[in-house]
């Protein structure tokens, strides 16, 4: 059986609707240039879907392994203790089992946005914007 995979997008949500025009962007463009991984976005507060609901939209999708990326540019407790305690990894490994299609299939967690020469990149880029 070969390996199907899921990748969950978790953005931190907003009152308002940009955060989640956003995050759901960056995981369609993830989807449209990986085609051969299902895509799903999930919000931590104030925005739906919930991470919860998110997972659940994995249903009927064939996943056999789940990857949540948090769309944060640094950790913080969203990513050190709420995020872990909703997909229910292990501290020690940062992984996880949850349950899709009736199925146990692992999750794992990746690290926050963090530094990158992309992102400096960008950051440099949105200054000449209104220079």
């Amino acid at each position: 059986m070969s390996e199907k995979i899921g990748i969950l997008a978790i953005g931190h949500g907003s009152r308002l609707p940009y955060n989640k025009e956003v995050v759901s962007e960056i995981a369609a463009t993830i989807a449209k240039k990986h085609p051969d991984y299902v895509i799903k976005a999930g919000f931590m507060e104030n925005t739906l879907p919930t991470v919860m609901e998110a997972l659940a939209d994995f249903d009927g999708t064939g996943v056999t392994k789940i990857i949540a990326v948090p769309v944060f540019l640094a950790s913080g407790v969203h990513i050190t203790e709420d995020i872990p305690e909703i997909l229910k990894l292990d501290p020690e490994t940062n992984e996880g089992k949850i349950t899709v299609d009736g199925n146990e299939i692992p999750v794992t967690f990746g690290k926050p946005l963090g530094h990158h020469e992309l992102l400096a990149d960008l950051v440099f880029e949105r200054a000449m914007e209104v220079m």
